[in-house]
Order: C-alpha cells, then structure tokens, then sequence
C-alpha cells in the first residue's frame, strides 16, 4: 500500500510539472487597425504588419537564457516570420514574461484556409512550448487592401536632415568624413523603415569608401583629379527608388597640392581588362615610382592657388606608403585597402600580398600614398592579376638559342609541357607568346594565342637573325625575342583557366656564350649544373659536363 502512495505522489508531481507552463499569443493590430482576437485577416494586402503580443507563464523561475519566436504554419512548411524572432526572453526573478513583436505576413505565404501562426518558447535545456495556433485567412486574389503603417512609424518627410560640414581638401589627399543628422529607426530592417541614400556629384573620380548607418558618417576616398564635388543624403520609405526628401549639400572644394607628382608604374603589358598578369615561378615585376620629381613646393603649401615655377622653395617627400586591396577582373566589390607594412621606399621590388588564393586568378589594386608632415598625395592605381601553378601546368625550359661564328643560329627545340589536370572534365591547351621588341625600348607586348597551337608541346619557330654594322664590324643579333605559356581552357560552363609558368626563348652570340648552365625552369627536385664549352685545367679537359 505504501508503495503505491508514493507512486501516485510521483504521478501527481509530474502532472503538475508537465501542465503549469503556458503561452498565449495575442493579436493586437492588423496593418493599423485595432484587433482583440484571431484570425488574423490579411485581405488583399500584399504586406500586412500584424502586432502580437505573447506571455509565457512557467511553474517555477525558468532564467533569461530561453528564447521566444513568432512562426507561421501553411500545409508542411513552418518557418519563422520576418520579424518574429525575438531572441532572449527576460524572466529576471519572476516565473512570468511578456514580449510585444511587429511581424510581416505577406500575401503569397499563406492559403486562404488552412494556415497559422504560433508563438514558441524554447528553454536553455531546448525544451520547446508552443501556443495554440491562431487562424490566418485572406482574400482568394491579391489587391484591394492598402497595407498601414503602425502609429509609430517615423515619418521620413518630417526627419532633420543635415549634413557637415563643407571642407577644403588638397588635391591626390582624403576629406574629412562627411556626418549626417542621427534619427530613431524602431522599424530598421523591416517595411516601414527609413531608406537612405548618399550621393556624390561634380567629380566622377571620387569613390566612397564605407558608410556607417549606425552612426551616419560617410568615409571617402583619396581625391584623384581636380574638380569640386558635393555630398547630399536623401531620406525616404525603403519602397522608394528615388528617395525625395533631400538634406543640405556638403561641398568638398579640391586645391592643389603641393606634391607635384606622385606616380608609379610596372614595365609589363596589360591584358584585355588592363591587369598587369604576374605569375609566381617566374622572377617578381618591380613596381617602380617617381622618386625625383616628387617634389613638395613649399610655396605652394604656404598658397594653395600658386602657381609653380623657378625661384620657388622645394624638399624632398618624408616618406612613402604602399597600399592594395583585392578585387575582381571587373572591379567589383568592397575596397579595403590594406597598407603594407614595412614598405616605405620610392618602389616595390615586388608585390607578393599574404592572401593569395591557389585556386583561382587573384585581381588586386596597388598604389602609393606620398607623404609631407600631415599632406598626403596619393599616385594612380596600377591593376594586378596574380597567379599560381594550378592543374600540374608547367613547361620547360628557357632555351638560349647560339649564335655561330658563320653567322647561324641554333634551331629552338620542343618546349615539353606536363600532362595538366583538368579540375572536372576535359580541358583544351592553348599555347601563347609575348615579344620583347629590343629595337623599341624592350618594349614587351600583351600575350597573344599562336594560332594552332593546341598540343601538349609546342615547337617555336626560329628566331630572326639581323645584321648590325658599327664601327666597320657587322654582328648579328636577335633583335626580338619571346616568352611563351601554355593556358588551359575548360571545357564546361563556368570553369577556370589555368596558365602555367613563362619561358624565354633567346639569342646570345657565340662571343658571350656562358660557361655554366643551370636548369630546368620551372626547377625541380633534381638542378643540373652544365659546363656549355671545353676547358683545360692543370693539363686536364673537361668537356660538356653535368653535375645533377
């Protein structure tokens, strides 16, 4: 008999555990209009604001770690409605608690019968606690109702809006942020919320740079061309394209400055979308700058509209910054520019930043900030396309093609490339070549495709031979020498390229032929060191020898 008592104490115990909790959802408007019970009838309405209020009551003090949420039930789907999650809900001592929402019920997510909203209580132990299902209807077609927005709504039309201040900023150096007048957004993210939009005109070269919404500061760019240029910020409801309600205009005037110039450069040709394509086996590009002429007229830093000119007081820049941020081929995206540390000379022995992906073509802008005392000047952008090795693509070697005493020279051998991977698929080689023109400055040009070239090898032609007389001796040189690549080119939608590593192919006379050779190009795990011509050492030949 005792056991049986205890048992039932146990049952009764459990029972009132299992059944004192409770959560009770309540509609209070419905797009405006006071409602004190369900369904909730959304119309026509294309986006209907619904006002809840939800209580949950718990039989003994269950903390502030759980967490309250509005969902949305039609036929399997149960989501979370925008608007409805609540996030923590705040017991502190109590065994009860409350919480308002404003939620969005569009149209299109709910049938004309048959549909639901709840509210859901899930505790830190992910108990979860539903409250009944309270009924959503609407009109079988779309139209005729006008959604309200709730009383408390801010009125865009009606918010200060003002902007500070007007500066003066020197040519190629960074205005001041722009600030603009702080309001209350209670509705941010959802319908009735206040839309913004910063516009800057009269200098198309100025860029925005970052735009907090938090604390509406707008950060801009360096100026790069001269030209005055305004700020104005429109205020409106999220829906409007146009935001019409407009604040005063910021105007930034531009003059010059007294670093005379600041530009930088890279001896490399660019490509169809004007990058620069460097390839990481091959020896780095020197990024080069004005070093002489970036001069600081220190009359013009005493007057602004002076004119440069003799008798003029100059010094010299203090320092230099370099800085780069990535992007894509087509200049999208985010700039974020990041200094690079360290790098305070006139030129960049090479550009080798930490975030280089392995995996695809890496696209970055590099410039140049010239700095005097608190002026700034910076240079222009150059564009760069960095890569890696992808695919086992690879080719061999450098080949320096001789030139003989009977004025012949040697005739180029295969370039041996590797068999690529493709990453799925099929892939298809293409074979490229760049000039390097010595009877124009070396002046090096885009790479081309060499019609036919397809194959996994690839044999150049000879090089051309020309005759110079100086001095009454005639030599003969190759005045116009290549780089050759092999890309490899997918063969399904959307995939990568991949381009190996360059190799040259060279004239040298037989005059300064040297007397050891290295190779391959790219290297491998084994060097081999050549002796190219015949030596006599203590009475002793060596000819044509290689050490591996």
């Amino acid at each position: 008999m005792r056991k049986n008592y205890i048992y039932a104490i146990f049952v009764f115990l459990l029972a009132f555990t299992s059944f004192g909790q409770k959560v009770t959802l309540t509609p209070t408007t419905v797009n405006g209009q006071s409602v004190s019970g369900g369904p909730i009838n959304l119309g026509g309405t294309p986006n209907s604001t619904v006002g809840l209020g939800v209580t949950v009551e718990m039989p003994t003090i269950p903390g502030n770690s759980g967490t309250i949420t509005i969902h949305s039930i039609n036929g399997l789907n149960d989501n979370i409605v925008s608007g409805g999650n609540g996030g923590a809900l705040f017991f502190g001592e109590g065994k009860s608690a409350s919480r308002s929402f404003v939620v969005n019920l569009l149209w299109s997510s709910f049938a004309t019968s048959g549909s639901y909203i709840y509210a859901e209580y899930k505790t830190s132990g992910s108990v979860v606690y539903k409250s009944t299902y309270l009924a959503v209807t609407k009109n079988a077609t779309q139209g005729g109702g006008t959604a309200q927005p709730p009383a408390d709504a801010p009125d865009p039309s009606k918010i200060p809006n003002t902007l500070c201040c007007n500066q003066t900023v020197r040519l190629g150096d960074k205005p001041a942020p722009i600030t603009g007048s702080q309001y209350l957004d209670p509705y941010k993210g959802q319908q009735w919320a206040v839309g913004s939009s910063w516009e800057v005109s009269g200098n198309p070269t100025v860029s925005i740079l970052n735009l907090d919404d938090v604390n509406k500061v707008l950060t801009l760019d360096y100026v790069e061309q001269p030209g005055n240029f305004t700020v104005v910020r429109s205020l409106g409801s999220t829906s409007q394209l146009n935001k019409p309600y407009k604040s005063n205009a910021a105007t930034i005037t531009v003059v010059p400055s007294p670093i005379l110039t600041n530009e930088i450069s890279i001896d490399a040709p660019v490509n169809s979308n004007g990058f620069v394509e460097i390839i990481n086996t091959n020896d780095p590009k020197r990024i080069n700058g004005t070093r002489y002429t970036s001069l600081v007229n220190l009359t013009i830093l005493q007057d602004p509209f002076h004119t440069s000119q003799r008798g003029d007081s100059f010094t010299n820049i203090e320092r230099f910054e370099w800085e780069y941020t990535k992007t894509n081929s087509v200049l999208g995206g985010t700039k974020n520019w990041v200094p690079i540390n360290g790098e305070n000379n006139y030129f960049l022995e090479s550009f080798n930043p930490s975030d280089i992906s392995t995996t695809e073509d890496n696209h970055y802008l590099l410039r140049r900030i010239a700095i005097y005392q608190n002026i700034k000047r910076v240079s222009n952008t150059l564009k760069l396309v960095l890569r890696t090795i992808r695919n086992n693509n690879t080719i061999c070697c450098d080949q320096t093609l001789i030139i003989s005493a009977s004025n012949t020279i040697d005739t180029p051998s295969l370039i041996v490339g590797s068999d690529a991977t493709p990453e799925a698929g099929y892939l298809k080689y293409q074979w490229q070549s760049q000039s390097i023109d010595y009877n124009n400055g070396g002046k090096i040009s885009p790479w081309s495709n060499i019609a036919g070239a397809t194959s996994k090898d690839y044999l150049p032609p000879a090089l051309q031979l020309v005759s110079n007389d100086r001095r009454g001796e005639t030599t003969w040189t190759t005045p116009v020498t290549y780089n050759y690549r092999r890309v490899t080119e997918p063969q399904y939608y959307n995939g990568k390229y991949s381009y190996s590593n360059e190799i040259n192919l060279s004239g040298l006379s037989y005059k300064n032929t040297p007397t050891i050779k290295v190779y391959p190009n790219p290297a491998t795990s084994i060097i081999n060191i050549e002796n190219t011509s015949t030596r006599s050492y203590n009475g002793n030949t060596l000819s044509n020898s290689i050490i591996t």
